[in-house]
């Protein structure tokens, strides 16, 4: 019996493990994003001041989505506030 997994998605952050990149510029993976929002870092700011995220310039070449990740920290910070 085959079991399929969801397939990951990059511009949906609900199928991307901790370990899964957000920030390719900067390498800053989910699980140091969501542990810094839950650590009061609320605003897509915050996150770049917590984190370094958000703060390359090599979006489009790097990162999967061919643009900043800025979309995919909301996408978190969101889903984050939704779960308290």
């Amino acid at each position: 019996m085959k079991f399929f997994t969801q397939a990951k998605r990059y511009d949906d952050v609900s199928t991307l493990s901790d370990e899964d990149l957000i920030c390719y510029c900067l390498e800053v993976d989910k699980g140091t994003i969501v542990q810094a929002i839950r650590n009061g870092a609320v605003t897509l700011k915050a996150i770049k001041e917590a984190t370094t995220a958000c703060t390359g310039n090599e979006c489009a070449e790097k990162n999967p989505n061919k643009r900043c990740c800025s979309k995919e920290i909301k996408q978190l910070i969101q889903l984050e506030a939704e779960n308290v």
